[in-house]
């Protein structure tokens, strides 16, 4: 991965190598002064900066230089984030306005649309079920900017309430294409055949089979269970063991109705959310523009994405910058802390322990050193005094 593909220089200085926090309030940043940290993952930090001329504020995402310096693949991914999100100006979607390299820090970072408002999770978890108008408003902003996606072949593949977010006035901004796949082969992974990459929650039955080869297909599939989960509050699938979900997921059984879990949904919605979550592939509706089509014929009014812009096609350029990326064959199903579904990948979560460790060794060490000054200071003092 070179530099350049980001417009910046060749020289990376160090990785690692940058004690404390990466950054600080109230320091300058590429032309943007930092505020606060507003969100921290095992692969990065988020900060919200105030761009030091135009006085807005943007959300500034920094890759953990350990993290870049060990998983290259990771580095790939993160310029493929935003490659990806500049190829499109959707109202429902999170732009990404610059990236570069920072030398003297050793950080990769992109400056994104910084959004106020809640996820689609927290909507849910508080709110519970949506009113059937609310939840399929959400679903069509969503399906429109797949549809936006579709003109590069894009597959989001990792659909679901925490990838979505709410604004403050109410619309609907969807993130992370960092994981996206096009129909030209290009895989931000380039996930291996046979490996679970998504959240078996919401994960189509093909995917969960071979996460290589989906189409928008199974991008539907996902929204499908996201409209289930808004209508009824809890998703047609729940266990606390991930491999029964996709037992039940991969039963040729279709999905539950959801006028069991919702009497007040209309027969009609009931009617589209059986075949945008099919689990046949012949059956499913055949793509995010479908559902919105789908929906419309019900009554309710499209989607205003006239302010949608495309940027020119990816260039071979663009396309050789991630053919070369690691294959992950060992990516598994398993429950986070809260008992969430979530597809941990392996690799990545063996990784993260080890940076953890290697961390709290260099703290432990720090202690250490730290006891040992004060102890010979103290008896320095007792033989001085």
């Amino acid at each position: 991965m070179k530099p350049e593909n980001l417009g910046i220089s060749e020289e990376r200085g160090s990785f690692g190598e940058a004690k404390g926090p990466l950054l600080r309030p109230g320091e300058s940043f590429h032309g943007y002064i930092i505020e606060k940290q507003i969100g921290k993952g095992g692969l990065g930090t988020i900060w919200l900066g105030r761009h030091q001329m135009l006085e807005t504020l943007f959300a500034i995402k920094v890759l953990d230089p350990e993290v870049a310096a060990e998983k290259p693949e990771y580095v790939k991914r993160f310029v493929r984030e935003a490659k990806l999100a500049t190829r499109i100006r959707h109202p429902n979607l999170v732009a990404v306005h610059d990236a570069g390299y920072d030398e003297s820090r050793g950080v990769y970072f992109l400056v994104m649309d910084y959004v106020k408002g809640d996820t689609l999770r927290y909507t849910i978890a508080f709110g519970g079920a949506q009113p059937e108008k609310e939840a399929v408003r959400i679903v069509m902003q969503v399906a429109d900017v797949l549809a936006a996606g579709q003109r590069f072949g894009m597959v989001h593949r990792d659909l679901k309430p925490e990838n979505i977010m709410l604004t403050s006035e109410g619309t609907v901004k969807l993130l992370d294409f960092g994981i996206a796949k096009t129909s030209g082969g290009i895989d931000t992974f380039k996930t291996s055949a046979k490996t679970l990459f998504g959240t078996p929650a919401y994960i189509s039955p093909e995917q969960a089979v071979d996460s290589s080869s989906v189409d928008a297909r199974a991008d539907v599939y996902s929204l499908g269970i996201i409209l289930f989960e808004l209508l009824c509050g809890r998703r047609p699938y729940i266990d606390d063991a991930p491999v029964k979900v996709l037992q039940q997921l991969l039963s040729p059984s279709p999905i539950p109705d959801v006028r069991t879990f919702n009497d007040k949904v209309s027969p009609e919605l009931s009617a589209v959310l059986s075949r945008m979550c099919a689990k046949s592939l012949e059956d499913r509706l055949a793509s995010p523009k479908a559902v919105v089509d789908a929906l419309v014929r019900l009554g309710y009014a499209a989607p205003s994405s006239g302010e949608t812009e495309f940027a020119a096609e990816m260039d071979a350029a663009s396309e050789g910058m991630v053919q070369d990326l690691i294959p992950d064959p060992n990516a598994v199903p398993c429950a986070d802390a809260n008992g969430m579904l979530e597809t941990k990948d392996q690799d990545m979560q063996e990784f993260l322990s080890r940076l953890k460790r290697k961390k709290m060794r260099r703290r432990i060490a720090l202690a250490c050193g730290v006891c040992l000054l004060l102890l010979a200071a103290a008896l320095l003092w007792r033989i001085l005094t």
